[in-house]
Formats: structure tokens, C-alpha cells, sequence
């Protein structure tokens, strides 16, 4: 055909139904009656219109006229999708692969996601442990109708168990600590519940990954999987063989710092770590860069970077003595300062409140170490889905303002549920928070950093109406400011159900960081109205004297210190606290006594990776003054229960007196008491942790006495202390975390038997 011919006239035909109007096809064809035409002019009209997603097939006919060349596109919708069914499964249940299927009845055909569906149920199998199985879409298309069904076959491979990993090669380390760098495990008795032991294709391609970082950390630089063997004694079970070669671990040889002229280079050689003689790893390469690079920033010299190329390193590897010389190169430029600070992104949140948490400020020195100081304190409100701090240049020589970049994310939250206890039995609540509320911002009530926090809770045996309202600014100081609402009614207070106790009234609070952020000290007063009510005739005299109300007037102060790491479960660090309350005297009130409580609990890191070590300890001491009555029973101490001692019943142990037809002992509480735990827990899955523990403690009738209560008559003796030993679970579900504690008395005194007891609740660890 002549390239000068033209295009006469372009028709449309369908193949079946049409798949759209030809209004919309003609807008999509560039070709128009009157232009030239070559060959390839159409190719560009078949991309836009696949492009569309509508066409399954499409061609063009090309016809001789007078007046020049007749195109004809020719299309063929996509057929509708009229059913998907899956064959062939049975380890794995349709509904569940299902679940996997992204094409649905009633849409275009659509190869891509056809092939994408196909995969995700082959990668489900291989997650399953089921390597190998095949997973095909087959189509069945009515051309005429423009209707197709898709059969997705799957053709299953057995199940196959992990028997046996060895590593051949291996003589730097023992096999047993290189079975534990990877996840793919032989099978033992807990897998079902692990998931382990199965042989599955994505995870063994992360191992082989985790098996090189673990050698190159070690030094271990030239190190190479060789190969890997599968061996199959039967049809489904796996030996995996990695022939390993460990290479030559590699020492520094010497180390030399090149280019420092305002800071002396001995000066910048104590900063690294990795000296002559020490193993080489990359872990502490990029350790001491980045010492170098916070040495440099927190002095302004925000250019001393790899990512800038002012910091280089070269390694110079010595293959014959096994050394590795390094060499740092240095540029220092010069030191930068804050012109101005820059907020961006903050629709809600107002200036004020990110610029107080911003650890730097204009004129200072453009500190970098400050600056990552900031982003963290800015990441830690989780007010924000990002936190971005860097500086951008500006006019003025060795000046640069710092631009916070943020972006908001939604900090209410409203979330109802239902719980059961060994304490609280049935309960349902409803709660509202707002992490970033601003009590003088309506209607929106939002954008001031400020806390609100609203709970409703009703269950079998208690009820609780709380509402507590956080500034943690208060007069624009870092001083945090405290109020708290609330009414509770509990039914669970007394162990054989003589009595209920009601408590409402209010609280504020002051809290504020001391000498460093590690020293929290607190004051605060609490105005409350305690209810002893439904006392049954049956009472002990203890109760019987306090039935009815009794306003309580409490001023209190605390001393903290807390160097705890970690979310739920911390593994390292402390908490010790020391607590001092008076309650009436000048204060007012209807009671006159005073309590003084020091609590402590340390966690350290296990035999294992992911095992914690938790030891808690507590004493406490509380008396009356001024003449007046006894410290109320209901202000004094107990023990027992899912937090204390998990082998008895909850506030099951200290001093009891008798009900007045002296046929049983209700606990009254004690004047003194103290406590100890210690608890060892390991990770079996993701979510799923094993503890065990041990509980030891006491409560003493009278304060600052560790005499034990006499006997109150024939077989009560009260003992010495109380303890037990038991096993626990905690599981970290979607809607939060869960204990359940199985625990068994030692040494107890005969109020309480020897048999075991659940205790289930919320939560990793302990109220402190």
C-alpha cells in the first residue's frame, strides 16, 4: 500500500456483545477520515484500546476505495465473568481460597487478575506447607453471549514434614545455634501449635538470607552457601542439607582517620568502636559511621554524612593475613545553624504542640543529634502517619531553616467489646479517647495535644463511669496536669459476698520529669465518697462498723524512676516507685490515717532470644493518727488474685475475723504487708507467650509489725507467708492482650486450700 494514500472512512464492528458505545471507541481512536495512512498508524489505536480494559480481542481489516483506505475495527469485549468455582482442593477448604480470589461474578474477564488469584492460592498452599502444588485457571468463553466462566485446578502435593536441617561445613559455630538464626525447624511435639516444621518455599529463601547476615555480622565476609540438598526418605517428609563455606572471619587491621581539621583526629578515632585487632563485621561499620556522622551533627556539621559524600570509608582487604584496613575520609565544611523552624503539614494539631516537643530551637546550633531527638518525641504522640525533619538552605551563608514536615492521622478512637474475669466475672464496656483534644477548639475539640478519655463499664458485679482529662502542658510548662471523674460500684470485694462497695468522686494530679526524663515525681489530691452498702446481718463487727458512708480527703506523693524498654512486655530496665499518702487530718475527711508504699519491678532478658525475666517486689504500711478511729478495712491491705498471689482467691489472703454466727472468716485486711514474684516467659509464636512463675507474700493485722495474726480458734492459723508456683499463658489477640494463669499453693495458711486455681485477665503484665 502507498504511503500517501488516506484514510477514507473507519468503521466499527463488534464481535459479539458490544462492550461499550462507539461514541467512546472512536474517542479513543487518533486516526481520523483524511489523515495518511502507513501501517503502523494503527498500532498506537490498539494500545489505547486495550489500555481501556474493556476489549479482549481486537483487530483491523484494511479495504481499497476510491477515495482511500477503509478501516474496520474489529472488537471483541471482554466476556462477563458468570461464575468461579475451584477444583480439585482438599487440604485446603474452598472458602478459605476463596478468600484469595480478587475476580468477581459479574466483571470483565480479566487475565492479569485471573493469573494474580491463581498465584495468591498457590502461595496460600506453600504458607500452609503444602511446596509444589499447582494452582491454574482454565477459561470457558460463549463468544456469541460474551459470557465466561474460569475453573481454578489445583493439583495438591502432600504435606511435607521437616525431618532434619544440617549444615555441612559448618566449624566456627554449632549446628544447634545456626538451626535457631533460621526459621525453617525439623518438627517437633509443639509444631501443631508453632507452625513450624513445614517446609515452605518463601520463608526457607528468607532463611537462606538470615544464615548470610548471621555470618557477615560475625566477620565471616567471604562466606557462601554452596548448595542445597532436599533429601525425601519417604513421600513426605525432608532432610535439608546446606553445604556451607565459612570463609576466613576477618579482624580490622589498622584503622586510619584522614581529613579532620577542626576537631583533632584522636578525637574522632575513640569514637569508633571496631579498633586494630577487633573481629571486622559490617553491624559495626555502619555503627561507627554513624557515631562519626552524630559527633559531627550535634556540632553543627550537618554535611559530614555518606549520603552527602563527605564521610567515605574505604576498606582494603587483605585476604592473606585476614585483615580488613580501614580508612576514613573526612570533609568537615562548615557549621550550620537554625535560621527558622518551618511546620508543615498540620491541618488539626496546632504549631505550639509540635513545636514544644522539638528539642532544638532557632539560632541554635543545627544539631542533628537534636534532631533525631525530636522526630522520635514527635513520633511517640502517634498523632501523626509521618514525621519528616530536614533542613533546607537559604540565603543566608551557613544558615539553614528546619522544615517539620507531618502528615495527621485520626487520634479518636471509640471501641466497645465484652470481657470476662476471675475478678470482675462478665463485663461489657464502651469507651471514647482522644489523644489530641483541645478543650478550647469546639466543635471539633481537636488539634490542642491534650488527653480525654470517657468509660463506661457494667458487668455481673461491677459498674465503673469514668472520665479523665490529661494536659500535659499546663501553663504552657512541661508539667503534666491530672483530672480524673469517676463512680464505681463492686460486688466482688467481699470473698463470701457479704457486703458491696460503692466509690465516687474526683482527682487531680500533678506530674513532671525531675533530674532527667527517668525521675517522675507526682502530687495530687483525691476528694471521694466510700459506700459500704448490702451488708448482710452476717457481717463480721470489722464491717458492721463501717457500713454507710465515709467521705475520704487524700492528699498523695509519688517518686518514680523508670528505665523500662519495650511495648507490652518490657525486657530490660525498671520500675521502682515510692508512694506516700495522708488521708484526713488537715485535710478534712471523716478518717484519719496515712499509708507509705515502695514498689519495684525489674525485667531482664532471658536464656533466649525473646525469654523476660520479670521480678517484682512490694511493701507497704498503713496507720492511723490522731486518736481516731482504726484504718478502715476497706483501706487496708490484701493479697490473692490474677496480680498478687495467683494461687488463691482474689483478696483470699491476710487477716479474716469471724461473721457473727461464727461460722466462717471474711477477710478484713491487714496494716502491713509484702509481696514478691518472680516470672520467666518465652515466646512460642508471634502471639502466644509461656510463663512460668512463682508468688510469695504476707498481710499483717497490725503496722510495722511482721507478727502473724494469732489463730481465731480451732485449725486457723494464719502462718508465716503464703506462696505458689504455676504456669501461665499470654496471648496477643486483635482486640488486646489476655493471661491466663494456672497456680498452686505451697505454703499456705488454712483460710486457703492447697488446690490449684485459674486466674484470667487482661494484659502482658501485672498492674505495677
Amino acid at each position: 500500500m502507498l504511503p500517501s494514500v488516506d484514510v477514507a472512512r473507519i468503521q466499527i464492528k463488534h464481535v459479539g456483545p458490544a462492550a461499550t458505545g462507539d461514541n467512546y471507541i472512536k474517542a479513543q481512536i487518533r486516526l481520523k477520515p483524511g489523515d495518511p495512512y502507513t501501517p503502523s498508524a494503527t498500532d498506537d489505536d490498539i494500545r489505547n484500546l486495550y489500555s481501556t480494559g474493556l476489549f479482549y480481542n481486537i483487530q483491523i481489516t484494511e479495504e481499497m476505495e476510491p477515495g482511500g483506505v477503509v478501516l474496520t475495527y474489529i472488537l471483541q469485549g471482554k466476556p462477563r465473568l458468570t461464575e468461579i468455582t475451584i477444583q480439585g482442593n482438599k487440604a485446603l477448604k474452598t472458602s478459605k481460597l476463596m478468600k484469595k480470589v480478587t475476580s468477581k461474578p459479574g466483571e470483565p474477564l480479566d487475565e492479569r487478575k485471573l493469573f494474580m488469584d491463581a498465584r495468591a492460592m498457590q502461595e496460600l498452599y506453600e504458607k500452609k506447607g503444602y511446596p509444589g502444588t499447582q494452582v491454574k485457571y482454565v477459561r470457558y468463553i460463549d463468544d456469541a453471549a460474551g459470557r465466561g466462566t474460569v475453573v481454578f485446578e489445583v493439583t495438591e502435593t502432600p504435606k511435607i514434614k521437616i525431618k532434619e536441617v544440617d549444615f555441612v561445613g559448618a566449624e566456627a559455630f554449632p549446628e544447634k545455634k545456626l538451626r535457631k538464626v533460621i526459621k525453617t525447624r525439623k518438627r517437633w511435639w509443639l509444631s501443631w501449635l508453632t507452625g513450624s516444621g513445614r517446609f515452605k518455599e518463601e520463608q526457607f529463601e528468607q532463611d537462606k538470607t538470615k544464615l548470610e547476615d548471621f555470618y557477615l555480622d560475625q566477620g565471616y565476609l567471604d562466606f557462601e552457601i554452596k548448595n542445597v540438598r532436599f533429601q525425601s526418605p519417604t513421600t513426605n517428609t525432608l532432610v535439608i542439607q546446606f553445604d556451607l563455606s565459612e570463609g576466613t572471619q576477618y579482624e580490622v587491621g589498622t584503622v586510619e582517620v584522614v581529613g579532620p581539621k577542626v576537631f583533632p583526629t584522636n578525637t574522632i578515632e575513640a569514637l569508633l568502636k571496631q579498633g586494630p585487632g577487633s573481629t571486622f563485621t559490617p553491624g559495626g561499620l555502619r555503627r561507627d559511621v554513624q557515631a562519626i556522622e552524630d559527633f559531627y551533627g550535634s556540632k553543627g556539621y550537618i554535611d559530614v554524612t555518606t549520603s552527602s559524600r563527605n564521610l567515605g570509608v574505604e576498606r582494603i582487604p587483605n585476604t592473606e593475613t585476614g585483615t580488613i584496613d580501614l580508612r576514613y575520609n573526612i570533609t568537615e565544611g562548615q557549621k550550620s545553624y537554625i535560621e527558622k523552624i518551618e511546620i508543615r503539614g498540620n491541618t488539626k494539631t496546632k504549631d505550639k504542640v509540635i513545636r514544644r516537643e522539638l528539642a532544638v530551637s532557632p539560632g541554635e546550633v543545627f544539631d542533628s543529634v537534636g534532631i533525631k531527638i525530636s522526630r522520635a518525641r514527635l513520633e511517640g504522640l502517634d498523632y501523626f502517619s509521618k514525621v519528616d525533619l530536614r533542613p533546607e538552605p537559604t540565603t543566608i551563608p551557613n544558615r539553614k531553616n528546619l522544615i517539620v514536615g507531618v502528615d495527621e492521622k485520626n487520634t479518636g478512637n471509640m471501641s466497645m467489646g465484652a470481657g470476662f474475669s476471675s475478678v470482675d466475672a462478665l463485663v461489657g464496656f464502651v469507651e471514647f479517647t482522644q489523644a489530641n483534644f483541645d478543650i478550647a477548639r469546639p466543635p471539633s475539640f481537636q488539634g490542642g495535644g491534650q488527653k480525654l478519655r470517657l468509660r463506661l463499664q457494667l458487668g455481673t458485679s461491677r459498674q465503673d463511669y469514668t472520665m479523665q482529662f490529661i494536659e500535659p502542658w499546663f501553663l504552657g510548662r512541661k508539667l503534666e496536669f491530672s483530672l480524673d471523674l469517676f463512680y464505681r460500684e463492686l460486688g466482688y470485694q467481699s470473698v463470701q459476698g457479704l457486703y458491696d462497695e460503692s466509690r465516687g468522686g474526683g482527682r487531680i494530679g500533678f506530674r513532671r520529669p525531675l533530674w532527667n526524663d527517668f525521675f517522675i515525681g507526682g502530687i495530687g489530691y483525691t476528694l471521694e465518697n466510700v459506700g459500704i452498702i448490702n451488708v448482710d446481718e452476717n457481717a463480721p463487727t470489722s464491717i458492721q462498723d463501717e457500713k454507710g458512708f465515709s467521705l475520704l480527703s487524700e492528699v498523695a506523693a509519688s517518686l518514680s524512676y523508670d528505665t523500662r524498654r519495650g511495648l507490652g512486655l518490657p525486657s530490660h530496665g525498671q520500675k521502682t516507685e515510692l508512694i506516700g499518702s495522708v488521708t484526713g487530718g488537715p485535710f478534712g475527711g471523716s478518717q484519719d490515717f496515712y499509708k507509705a508504699e515502695i514498689r519495684s519491678a525489674w525485667y531482664f532478658p532471658g536464656f533466649f532470644k525473646g525469654h523476660v525475666l520479670e521480678l517484682v517486689g512490694r511493701t507497704g504500711v498503713a496507720q492511723e493518727f490522731g486518736g481516731t478511729d482504726d484504718v478502715p478495712f476497706y483501706e487496708q491491705y490484701y493479697l490473692g488474685g490474677l496480680y498478687t498471689l495467683r494461687g488463691y482467691e482474689y483478696r483470699g489472703v491476710g487477716p479474716r475475723e469471724p461473721t457473727q454466727d461464727g461460722s466462717d472468716y471474711e477477710p478484713i485486711g491487714g496494716k502491713t504487708y509484702w509481696f514478691g514474684s518472680a516470672e520467666y516467659s518465652i515466646p512460642i509464636i508471634e502471639r502466644l507467650r509461656l510463663a512460668v512463675f512463682y508468688d510469695i507474700g504476707m498481710v499483717y493485722p497490725d503496722a510495722f509489725s511482721f507478727t502473724p495474726q494469732p489463730s481465731l480458734g480451732p485449725g486457723y492459723n494464719t502462718g508465716v507467708y503464703n506462696d505458689d508456683w504455676g504456669i501461665g499463658v499470654r496471648i496477643n489477640l486483635p482486640i488486646g492482650p489476655l493471661r491466663l494463669d494456672y497456680a498452686i499453693p505451697i505454703t499456705h495458711d488454712e483460710y486457703n486450700g492447697g488446690s490449684g486455681r485459674f486466674q484470667f485477665g487482661v494484659g502482658y503484665t501485672r498492674e505495677f
